[in-house]
């Protein structure tokens, strides 16, 4: 390997290892303050077995282990993103109705936009 090589799988790798880092501590050091604690772990999971990958491609030539890493890194920062879309997503028929017997959620009756907005 040329230096210059050498010199930027150096950078990019410590710049995963650092992304990932810098993604997990706030979520290890203040996990009570923190929303959606399980979502940014998956997602720190999935930069380092990026950086896992990044690794085993490069200096292994492990082309077999890469795949199975880069399908695990997807895997994670799928369902990291599971995470923060799970509360917004509904599937099918599911409806949230605020009265059973009238069936009017909170805005149905409002009105959007900003028609009133230069009102004043």
């Amino acid at each position: 390997m040329s230096d210059s090589v050498s010199f930027f799988f150096l950078v990019q790798t410590g710049t995963l290892v650092v992304a990932s880092v810098l993604l997990a501590y706030p979520v290890v050091a203040y996990a009570r303050n923190v929303a959606y604690t399980r979502g940014l772990v998956l997602l720190s999971a999935a930069f380092v077995a990026l950086t896992a990958t990044y690794v085993a491609t490069f200096y292994f030539h492990a082309s077999v282990v890469s795949a199975a890493l880069d399908l695990l890194a997807a895997s994670l920062a799928a369902l990291g993103t599971w995470q923060f879309a799970r509360p917004f997503v509904r599937f099918g028929g599911e409806v949230e109705v605020a009265d059973p017997e009238t069936e009017s959620t909170a805005t149905q009756g409002a009105s959007g936009g900003f028609e009133s907005a230069g009102d004043d």
